[in-house]
């Protein structure tokens, strides 16, 4: 069974766990010196949604860049993008694969990296409801 069944789910998931994340002192930092737009494709369910980070913030709003091409997107199902978000996937080996898709610069997908990490760490002790 999917992890989520509604794209619904999957933007609530996502939304609240950048909303927290952007409380966070490290993700602050890293918000600081990013600027980007990136779009996420999501399938099973369909869903895109766009994360914007420029002058120490951040949007992420449902749906495609209206006023500006992506400076990369990223392509993958609901369930690769659970396990992404929960750090229980092998981010290289999955662009390797393909299960995630990469339009554009690979140089700006590791930009986030910091801003990922954090989020991956906040996110695991969420669904765990543990503290490190």
């Amino acid at each position: 069974m999917a992890k989520f069944e509604t794209s619904d789910q999957l933007y609530s998931y996502i939304s609240e766990l950048f909303e927290e994340i952007a409380t966070l002192p490290e993700a602050k930092e890293t918000l600081k010196s990013l600027t980007l737009n990136v779009q996420f494709n999501y399938s099973a369910p369909d869903c895109e949604m766009t994360l914007t980070a420029a002058n120490g913030k951040y949007s992420i709003a449902r749906g495609t860049c209206a006023d500006t091409t992506p400076d990369v997107e990223l392509i993958m199902t609901g369930d690769v993008a659970h396990k992404f978000w929960t750090g229980e996937l092998n981010v290289m080996g999955a662009i390797t694969t393909r299960e995630i898709g990469v339009i554009g610069s690979l140089g700006k997908v590791m930009r986030l990296a910091p801003l990922i990490k954090t989020a991956v760490r906040y996110n695991r002790e969420r669904e765990t409801g543990t503290d490190s």
